[in-house]
């Protein structure tokens, strides 16, 4: 018998989204869950992560993050109607959501519905008084079997590529502004913790695509020379990840990142230099505690602490990706102290004869803020830094150490910088070096905080965002004040971009 529901889930978008999805109505899974698409087996949020090349969400949280950073509004079509269980073709005396809501606040640029019900039901109910036809895209529930999910992730691609957000104009920001900016988006509801397990997530989900990279090269390799294909399903064909963890909150990322690994069933080996007991960071302690209980119950994960160099080389010699998550980004100075200016040497060593290399925000002992290069410094095949970009990471020489960067971004932080922007036009800074308040009868200071403003309008950082403060060290004890020379090295044994 159908049953009259009503819809209680509100919409997320803001005004900066630039393309609405609709559903029809939320299914049963999804009003227990309080959150669209909740059926673990309805492929939207796997199909959506696939279009961005990011990890798939998990928590509610997660998800609206996800779309307030890609610019894309979630709701459905229907505020009430008679349904029978989870079936659309059910569905009956629909009365329409009020769409005007999302349209007046956010520039919609484009409608797409989910399933053919969806698009029905929007065009008989919708389009004519919003204007906008509305494109229909495949249904991502099970229940729509025939499309496979290559198959959504290449239809929604197609479809919202055009509208959403991209990191092509994204920030570089000082490594301070970083730290101020986390604080700052931790004040607003996502602690340091939830951008760290991101962060981990971030790591192990490229890990495992540079994984997957290898080992397709390696299969067309063998199937020329063979005519036949690796059976990678069984568990001694898996690939095998290598995390080399400081110890700080750099090493806190590669710690989850491992646990991530660890859960989704993959041969993970954790160097680390203490145990998660002993390190003082926080959130990084309480994330390696966490993923010591995953990885000891795993019976294929290693944990090594203060391994001896044949074990490292051993356990190096052995892995097709090793993440590289010893130093942070406050890292400053010309030579990476013991043991992990052994431990980066020979992982380069390794990566010469084949193992590909993913680093955590920064190359350890690569300065994110200046580019300079210590003696020894990872050269990583990918570098995924978080949030945003650094300088140092921009530079030209940074290539040979950096490899490809991508940017994990692990929060919603526009509306953030939008504030920051405008509060710095509305109250310039004053032109002193120590800061001091303005003097409004002082004509001449007046005109030099005006031409201060102007300069600083102009760079292409936006250092008047207010993310200032005074350098610290890292949080492995490194000396973050160096006047050394940069000595980058511009050749490389190979080619990141291979």
């Amino acid at each position: 018998m159908p049953s009259t529901i009503e819809h209680t889930i509100e919409p997320v978008f803001d005004k900066r989204s630039r393309v609405l999805v609709l559903g029809s109505i939320p299914s049963p899974k999804s009003r227990e869950q309080g959150f669209f698409y909740g059926h673990p087996q309805n492929r939207f949020w796997r199909a959506l992560a696939a279009v961005f090349d990011e990890p798939v969400p998990r928590t509610v949280e997660d998800k609206k993050d996800l779309l307030l950073r890609r610019g894309i509004a979630l709701w459905d079509v229907a505020a009430s109607c008679e349904i029978e269980g989870a079936s659309d073709a059910s569905i009956r005396n629909v009365v329409p959501n009020d769409l005007k809501l999302i349209l007046e606040t956010a520039d919609i640029q484009a409608v797409f519905c989910t399933g053919a019900k969806a698009g029905q039901l929007y065009a008989r109910l919708c389009e004519k008084d919003l204007g906008m036809p509305a494109a229909t895209l495949p249904s991502t529930s099970p229940a729509n079997a025939k499309t496979t999910l290559p198959q959504l992730v290449q239809a929604y691609r197609n479809a919202l590529s055009p509208y959403t957000a991209s990191s092509e104009n994204a920030p570089v920001l000082d490594v301070a502004d970083v730290v101020r900016l986390e604080r700052e988006i931790a004040k607003r509801g996502t602690p340091l913790a939830l951008l760290m397990e991101r962060a981990g997530r971030f790591l192990a989900h490229r890990a495992q695509r540079m994984a997957e990279k290898k080992i397709s090269i390696e299969e067309n390799a063998l199937l020329n020379e063979n005519d036949q294909v690796m059976d990678n399903a069984r568990p001694e064909d898996r690939p095998r990840f290598i995390v080399l963890c400081g110890n700080g909150n750099n090493g806190g990322d590669g710690w989850v990142a491992a646990r991530d690994l660890a859960e989704n069933g993959q041969h993970v080996t954790v160097v680390c230099n203490v145990m998660p007991n002993e390190i003082s960071a926080q959130p990084a302690r309480d994330a390696a505690q966490a993923a010591r209980r995953v990885l000891e119950a795993s019976p294929h994960a290693l944990i090594l602490a203060t391994p001896t160099q044949e074990q490292l080389h051993e356990a190096l010699s052995q892995a097709d990706v090793c993440i590289d998550a010893l130093l942070g980004t406050g890292f400053e100075g010309s030579h990476v102290r013991p043991p992990f200016d052994a431990w980066i040497a020979a992982a380069n060593e390794q990566r010469t004869r084949g193992m590909l290399t993913v680093a955590a925000d920064v190359p350890s002992g690569l300065s994110a803020q200046t580019g300079k290069a210590a003696t020894p410094c990872v050269k990583a095949d990918e570098t995924v830094t978080m949030i945003v970009s650094k300088p140092g990471l921009e530079t030209p020489f940074a290539f040979a150490f950096c490899g490809t960067v991508s940017v994990a971004p692990l929060a919603y932080i526009d509306p953030i910088l939008d504030e920051k922007k405008e509060s710095a036009l509305a109250k310039p800074r004053a032109a002193s070096a120590n800061d001091r308040t303005l003097d409004e009868n002082d004509e001449k200071a007046a005109a030099s905080s005006k031409r201060t403003a102007r300069a600083e309008a102009k760079r292409p950082t936006d250092r008047n965002n207010e993310f200032l403060r005074a350098e610290a060290e890292d949080d492995d004890g490194y000396d973050p004040y160096s006047d050394r020379r940069p000595e980058p090295e511009p050749l490389f044994q190979r080619d990141p971009w291979s």
